[in-house]
C-alpha cells in the first residue's frame, strides 16, 4: 500500500514538472511558444491617441491599430494599408478612398463610418492637429468609399493617413459610454495582427488576430514584460528572457552583439539632435542676436566628439534635419544646395573677432548663458551638451549645462527661455514636419521664434516654402522646394544639427527577423525558426 502511494506521489510530482518544462518562452501547458519583449515602462494605454511614448506605440500604432497607410521607412516609406486605393482629384482637394475588406477583431467588417468616426475623434485631439487641420471634412460615401475634402492641396497628407489610426465606432462607442475611458483595458477595437489581451505596471500580452485580414501572424503570443534599467535588459537577453531586443544601449552594443552572434544589426536612426540657438535671448546684450556669434558656434561644434560621447561612436554627424534616406523629400546634403558645418576652431575664432570681440576678450571668457538639455547626466543629449560646453570654451564662450525633467525644461524650450538647448526629435517621415520647427502657427512646438517682431529673418518667405512644398505631389520639386527652405534655415545659424543615433537591434535564435525598421518593426513580419 505504501508502495503504490509513494509511486503514485512520484508520477503526480514528475507530471507537474513535465507540465511546467518545455522550451524558453513556452506558454505553460500547452507547450505554445511566446515572443518575449520589453517595455521601458508600464503601457500608457490600450487607446493609441494616449500614447506618447515610442514603445507604446509601437504596440498601439502598429499591432493594435491600423490607419489608411503603413510605414516602413527603410523600405520605402509610406504604403497603402486599409486604404485598397486612393484617387485624388485634379485641383488636389478631393481624394476618394476606397477600403480593404479588412474586419476588426470583434469580426465587424471596417465600414466607411468607422474611418469618418476616427478622423473626427482626432480633429477634436489638439494633439493631432498639425495632421487634421487642413481637413474640411470626411464623409461615408458609401460602405468602403471615404470623401476626404481639404481646405488646401497638402501632398503631405500620407503622413496624416498613417498617423490616423481606425477605430471601430461600435465597440469605441459602448466603451465609452455613461463618461467611460477608452484605452484603460484591452479591447478588440482595432484592424491590427494582435489583439491587446490586457496590460498592468508588469508588462502587456499579445494575441494574434487569426482572422486579419492581411493573414494571420506566425507568431500567436505576445508578452511585453518592464524592464526599465538598460542594464538589467542586456542581462535579460544574455539570459534567453528577451527575443527581440531594440534600441540596444550603444555602451552595450559590442557585448550584445558578441552574444547575438549573427542576430543583430546597427541601422541608422530616424531622429535628429540639433542645438537650438535662441537669437532672442537677452543674455549678455544679446549676444546671440549677432549673426556672427551665432556661426561662430556652428563652426566651434565638433560633431564626431559628440557622436562619440552620446552613442559610443555608432552615430552619425548630422547636417540634415531629417536623414535622407528615410524621406524622400528631405533635402540631401551629399547633393549640395546649403551651408554645413564641421568642427573648424580657426573659423569660429575669426567669426568672433567679425563680431567685434578681440583675442583679449575671448582669452577672458565671453558670457554666452546656459545650454539646457533634458534628462539626465547619462542621456546622449546631455553628453552632448557638455561636449559643446567644452566647443565654446575653445573661442571664449563660457557656458553653464542645465540638465532638468522634461516637465521643467520642455515649457522653457516652447516659450524660448533659454540661450543655447540641446533638442532631440524622432519620427519625421516628411519633410513638411519642419513645418513645427519653422511655421508661425507652430506655437508650443517651435524652438525658435522666426516670426517675432523683432525678428531679422524673412519668416514670410519661409512659410510660403511650407506651402510650396505641400502645393505639388511631385516628389522632385519638393524636395527642391525643402532644400530652399532649409538653406535658409542653416543661414540663420539658429538650428544647427549635431547628429543622428544609432539603433541596434538583436534578436534569439528562435526567430526570423526578414529586416531592423529604425522605428516602429513589424512582429507580424517575424516568423519562429522551424
Amino acid at each position: 500500500m505504501k508502495k503504490g502511494i509513494s509511486l503514485l506521489l512520484a508520477l503526480l510530482m514528475m507530471t507537474a514538472v513535465l507540465a511546467g518544462c518545455g522550451d524558453g518562452g513556452s506558454g505553460g501547458q500547452t507547450g505554445e511558444k511566446v515572443l518575449q519583449m520589453r517595455l521601458t515602462s508600464a503601457l500608457q494605454s490600450s487607446d493609441w491617441q494616449a500614447t506618447t511614448l515610442q514603445n507604446d506605440m509601437r504596440i498601439t500604432w502598429v499591432d493594435v491599430f491600423e490607419g489608411l497607410y503603413g510605414l516602413d521607412e527603410a523600405n520605402g516609406g509610406y504604403y497603402n494599408l486599409l486604404a485598397k486605393d486612393v484617387a485624388v482629384s485634379e485641383d488636389g482637394l478631393t481624394y476618394t478612398i476606397t477600403l480593404q475588406d479588412a474586419t476588426f477583431q470583434n469580426g465587424d467588417p471596417l465600414t466607411a463610418e468607422d474611418v469618418v468616426f476616427s478622423y473626427e475623434k482626432a480633429k477634436e485631439n489638439s494633439r493631432f492637429n498639425y495632421v487634421t487641420s487642413f481637413i474640411n471634412s470626411v464623409e461615408a460615401q458609401d460602405e468602403k468609399t471615404v470623401v476626404m475634402h481639404l481646405d488646401y492641396p497638402n501632398s503631405a497628407i500620407a503622413h496624416t493617413f498613417w498617423t490616423v489610426k481606425i477605430y471601430s465606432k461600435a465597440e469605441y462607442t459602448e466603451a465609452t459610454a455613461g463618461g467611460k475611458e477608452f484605452g484603460i483595458a484591452g479591447h478588440t477595437a482595432g484592424t491590427g495582427p494582435y489583439i491587446l489581451k490586457g496590460f498592468d505596471a508588469t508588462g502587456a500580452d499579445l494575441e494574434a488576430y487569426e482572422n486579419y485580414w492581411g493573414g494571420a501572424p506566425n507568431i500567436k503570443k505576445v508578452r511585453y514584460q518592464v524592464i526599465a534599467d538598460n542594464n538589467a535588459a542586456v542581462i535579460a537577453f544574455k539570459n534567453g528572457e528577451l527575443d527581440y531586443f531594440p534600441d540596444v544601449p550603444t555602451t552595450e552594443w559590442e557585448a550584445v552583439k558578441a552574444e547575438a552572434g549573427e542576430n543583430c544589426q546597427m541601422v541608422k536612426a530616424n531622429d535628429i539632435h540639433w542645438l537650438a540657438v535662441n537669437y532672442l535671448s537677452p543674455t549678455n546684450n544679446g549676444i546671440l542676436s549677432n549673426p556672427k556669434v551665432r556661426e561662430a558656434i556652428a563652426w566651434a561644434i565638433n560633431k564626431e566628439a559628440c557622436v562619440m560621447a552620446a552613442t559610443s561612436g555608432y552615430g552619425t554627424p548630422a547636417y540634415e534635419y531629417m536623414p535622407h534616406e528615410y524621406v524622400a523629400t528631405a533635402p540631401d546634403y551629399t547633393e549640395g544646395g546649403f551651408q554645413t558645418y564641421d568642427y573648424n576652431i580657426e573659423k569660429a575664432k575669426q567669426c568672433m573677432l567679425e563680431a567685434g570681440y578681440t583675442e583679449a576678450d575671448m582669452a577672458a571668457g565671453i558670457p554666452v548663458g546656459d545650454i539646457i538639455t533634458y534628462g539626465d547626466a547619462s542621456t546622449p543629449r546631455a553628453k552632448e551638451a557638455v561636449v559643446i560646453q567644452s566647443n565654446l570654451a575653445e573661442i571664449g564662450l563660457k557656458a553653464e549645462v542645465v540638465v532638468q525633467e522634461y516637465a521643467v525644461i520642455g515649457p522653457r524650450m516652447y516659450s524660448q527661455d533659454y540661450d543655447l538647448a540641446v533638442f532631440g526629435d524622432v519620427g519625421n517621415y516628411d519633410f513638411n514636419n519642419i513645418r513645427q520647427q519653422v511655421h508661425s502657427e507652430s506655437v508650443g512646438m517651435y524652438l525658435i521664434n522666426y516670426a517675432h517682431e523683432d525678428s531679422p529673418f524673412d519668416w514670410q518667405m519661409m512659410e510660403q516654402l511650407v506651402a510650396d512644398g505641400i502645393a505639388t505631389a511631385d516628389t522632385n520639386e519638393r524636395k527642391e522646394i525643402y532644400t530652399k527652405l532649409w538653406a535658409y534655415v542653416m543661414d540663420t545659424d539658429t538650428i544647427l544639427p549635431i547628429l543622428h543615433t544609432g539603433n541596434g537591434a538583436a534578436w534569439s535564435e528562435r526567430i526570423n527577423v526578414p529586416s531592423v525598421c529604425p522605428t516602429y518593426y513589424h512582429i507580424s513580419q517575424w516568423s519562429w525558426v522551424e
